[in-house]
């Protein structure tokens, strides 16, 4: 459109010449990727590349490398003496690529004391025609404090294996029925409430 005071040429361009140039230009992007990517692919890798890799060691420092030396396409003549001559393990020193040295492992000291379970507690035979006070029935920690306070407070105790990984501890023994329900009432003054007779 020409501007009428100037004699100039103005552009207008609209949403649809805007959108058609941007889609334009991410074609012509996408094509010159898909070229790059293809060459890329098809071209020959280089002979450094592959010699780098092929010398360094396992610990990732790299060694120097041998020069590379283009296969001839003659064999080259052997004579009976120099057959005759060569050594099986010379052969095969000049065949194989020298190995890595081996690499030392770390390995965590053990403490021998955690490595060993403990030992099981000795279970205390029960007194012929004894009788207890269960006073709880607590995992092995809780079931050691109980243990603790009652003899603390120095009531006789002894601890048992319960059922599900539970230690029973017990009050007692006791013969008769005087001292028994004696037991029972200063267990209860000293807060111990739960009882009950194994």
């Amino acid at each position: 459109m020409k501007n009428k005071d100037t004699g100039e040429f103005e552009l207008v361009v609209g949403d649809k010449q805007l959108l058609s140039g941007f889609f334009l230009g991410v074609v012509l992007l996408a094509v010159v990727f898909a070229l790059g990517y293809v060459l890329g692919r098809s071209s020959p890798k280089s002979v450094t590349t592959e010699t780098t890799a092929a010398t360094t060691n396992t610990e990732g420092r790299p060694q120097p490398a041998s020069p590379v030396i283009p296969a001839s396409t003659e064999p080259p003549a052997s004579t009976p003496a120099n057959t005759a001559a060569a050594d099986p393990a010379q052969t095969a020193a000049v065949t194989t690529p020298p190995e890595a040295p081996p690499q030392p492992t770390t390995v965590p000291a053990r403490d021998p004391a955690a490595a060993a379970p403990a030992p099981p507690k000795a279970v205390p035979p029960l007194e012929a025609n004894a009788q207890y006070w269960q006073v709880a029935a607590a995992s092995p920690s809780s079931a050691d404090a109980f243990f603790q306070t009652l003899k603390d407070k120095g009531f006789p105790v002894i601890t048992r294996p319960g059922p599900k990984d539970l230690i029973v501890v017990w009050v007692g023994p006791y013969f008769d029925k005087e001292t028994f329900t004696k037991a029972k009432k200063q267990l209860e003054d000293a807060g111990f409430n739960t009882l009950k007779r194994p």
